[in-house]
């Protein structure tokens, strides 16, 4: 195959594309892959392959993934490295929830996990820059109480001098492997009820409200809202975010988790996968489409 030391960085962002959670998305949802098919083979250099061009189009993406992988590592490759080689080995997903791009007052944390702790994962590649990240922390620390970067080996030290000491630091290896280079320590003092509340769906709220307080409050629709959040602040703070991880937990997917965790998907879209919700007909229709013959 064409040697990865070929592609310029225009092909690489190309090809990045392709490798994303949109692409993959629209793999379990029409059977007409041609011009997904083209493109990829345009910026892989497959006519410039000699020998073992790959023979289904599965098997040509899972080449493309390994030349990002070596190349040029994007979000979407952090994410599912960070589901199948952190997430699927320490933790059951019987009893966990992640959460792809979760709000939390003005931040979107690239991913949440949720079980018996509860953690954010803040991504940043070597393509992203440390600019907003304090802003960003500040944020997490309003609705959980473990927070780590995620980050390539190469940048290892210059997340070290940078982030407080009791935010954990994983780490990209160049072996392809995930490293905790640093555990975060939990923090309370930030947590707070407005941001908790703020980042869930109305009949999650409400949920939380009635758990904890054994009613919902009567309250007109303009006033609805107002009204949980006050019945919420009778609460201390960390019987809150107790009740408040429950709720985010009963997002759990068991069929999705079982497709993910038995190995019935290509590795390298699991990420994808799993946010994907995906039915019967999608994930058969998916697998329709990995299988299409390319020579």
């Amino acid at each position: 195959m064409i040697s990865v030391t070929s592609y310029d960085k225009g092909h690489l962002r190309e090809l990045a594309s392709m490798v994303s959670h949109a692409a993959f998305k629209k793999l379990s949802t029409s059977t007409n892959q041609s011009s997904y098919i083209r493109r990829m083979k345009r910026y892989t250099g497959w006519e410039q392959m000699t020998a073992d061009q790959p023979k289904r189009l599965g098997d040509l993406i899972a080449h493309t993934y390994q030349i990002l992988e070596q190349n040029y590592r994007h979000e979407y490759l952090y994410k599912n490295k960070l589901l199948n080689d952190y997430v699927l080995k320490h933790y059951a997903l019987d009893d966990t929830i992640l959460l792809n791009e979760f709000r939390v007052g003005d931040s979107i944390a690239d991913i949440v996990l949720v079980n018996g702790a509860n953690k954010v994962f803040e991504i940043k590649t070597e393509l992203d820059t440390p600019e907003r990240l304090k802003t960003q922390l500040d944020d997490y620390y309003k609705a959980f109480t473990e927070v780590y970067v995620f980050t390539h080996t190469t940048l290892a030290d210059k997340y070290l001098s940078i982030l407080p000491p009791y935010v954990g630091l994983l780490l990209y290896t160049a072996s392809g492997s995930v490293y905790e280079l640093r555990k975060a320590i939990p923090r309370t003092e930030s947590l707070d009820t407005t941001f908790m509340m703020a980042s869930l769906r109305k009949a999650e709220y409400t949920k939380l409200t009635k758990n904890l307080a054994g009613f919902i409050p009567e309250a007109t629709p303009a006033f609805y809202y107002r009204s949980c959040l006050e019945v919420l602040y009778q609460f201390p703070v960390k019987q809150v975010q107790q009740a408040y991880c429950s709720i985010l937990k009963q997002r759990i997917d068991f069929q999705i988790n079982t497709y993910v965790s038995e190995g019935e998907v290509p590795s390298y879209m699991n990420f994808s996968f799993y946010q994907s919700r995906f039915n019967k007909k999608m994930y058969l229709t998916m697998i329709s489409n990995l299988s299409k013959n390319l020579l």
